[in-house]
C-alpha cells in the first residue's frame, strides 16, 4: 500500500514538470523535496523557505542545511524569502483567520519568487490528515492553486514518516514545528516582546531535553504560560532536576504561573 502511494506521488510530481516546493525542513516538506528532485532533476526544482522573526532560528538552521545533509551540490536550488509579518496590520492583530492571512501573504510572495526564475508551479508537504483538520491556512492554499502532491497520493503523517525513514531522509522523526505566532491566542497581539519570550523559554526547554515542546501565552495574563511537550515526557519535567530549574528560568524570564498540559503532544 505505501509503496502505491509512493508511485502515485511520483506520477502527480511528474505531470508539473518544473516547481517551486515550499519548504520549511520538517517532515512532510522534506520528503516532498527529496521526491520532486528525484522524479524532476534538480534543474527544475526550487526550493523556498520563509525567514522572520516568527521562526526559531534552529529550525531555519535545520531547514538550510537540508541540501547538504542529504548529498545535493550546488545544483539544487534552495532561496530564502525574508518577511516582516509584524508589519502587516491584519497578521499582527491575531484575528481567528490569523494563518489564512499569513499563508496567503507567504505564498503569494513564494510564487512571485518562483516566477522570476519562470516558475510557475507552487507546491506544499499538506497531508491528508492536514485535509481533515480546521486549519483556516488551507483556504489560501485552495485560492493560490497550490498543489498538495502527499495529499494527493492519500499519504498520511504516520505515512510520511515511515516513507521518509525508508528512503533515509534525517527528518522523518523532526517534531512537528510551526510558527511562533500559533502559541499566542487569538485576539491577543502578536509583538516582537511576545515572539522573543516564547522562542527564549521553548529553547530552554529544548536545550533540557524537551524537543518539539510549546509554551503558549495565556489570554488575559502575561506572567502565565501553558507547557506541552510529548506525553512521555511529561514526567520527566514534572520532577528534579528538570522541574526546579525549569521554575528558576521562567521566573527569571517574567513568568511566575507555569501549568503543564497533561495530555502532552
Amino acid at each position: 500500500m505505501l509503496r502505491e502511494k509512493e508511485q502515485k506521488l511520483e506520477r502527480v510530481l511528474a505531470e508539473y514538470g518544473r516547481v517551486a516546493v515550499a519548504f520549511s525542513g520538517g517532515a512532510d516538506s522534506s520528503l516532498l523535496l527529496r521526491k520532486a528532485l528525484t522524479v524532476l532533476g534538480s534543474e527544475n526544482v526550487l526550493a523556498l523557505t520563509a525567514r522572520s522573526c516568527l521562526l526559531k532560528q534552529s529550525e531555519i538552521d535545520y531547514a538550510s542545511t537540508w541540501l547538504a545533509r542529504h548529498g545535493y551540490g550546488e545544483q539544487a536550488r534552495h532561496e530564502f524569502v525574508e518577511l516582516q509579518p509584524l508589519s502587516w496590520e491584519e497578521f499582527v492583530r491575531n484575528p481567528p483567520d490569523r494563518c489564512y492571512v499569513c499563508k496567503l501573504r507567504v505564498y503569494g510572495m513564494f510564487l512571485e519568487a518562483g516566477a522570476r526564475q519562470g516558475i510557475t508551479r507552487l507546491i506544499d508537504g499538506t497531508n491528508v490528515d492536514d485535509l481533515r483538520s480546521d486549519r483556516p491556512g488551507l483556504r489560501a492554499i485552495r485560492e493560490l492553486d497550490i498543489g498538495t502532491p502527499l495529499a494527493a497520493a492519500g499519504l498520511a503523517k504516520d505515512e510520511v514518516r515511515r516513507m521518509s525513514r525508508e528512503i533515509g531522509l534525517d527528518t522523518w522523526d523532526h517534531p512537528s514545528a510551526s510558527c511562533l505566532a500559533t502559541r499566542i491566542p487569538h485576539g491577543l497581539e502578536i509583538t516582537e516582546t511576545r515572539i522573543v519570550l516564547i522562542e527564549k523559554l521553548e529553547s530552554h526547554l529544548e536545550s533540557l531535553g524537551f524537543p518539539g515542546c510549546r509554551v503558549r501565552l495565556d489570554s488575559r495574563y502575561c506572567e502565565k504560560i501553558f507547557i506541552q511537550v510529548r506525553e512521555k515526557d511529561i514526567p520527566r519535567l514534572a520532577t528534579p532536576p528538570a522541574r526546579p530549574a525549569l521554575v528558576d528560568f521562567f521566573n527569571d524570564s517574567g513568568v511566575k504561573k507555569i501549568y503543564l498540559d497533561l495530555l502532552g503532544r
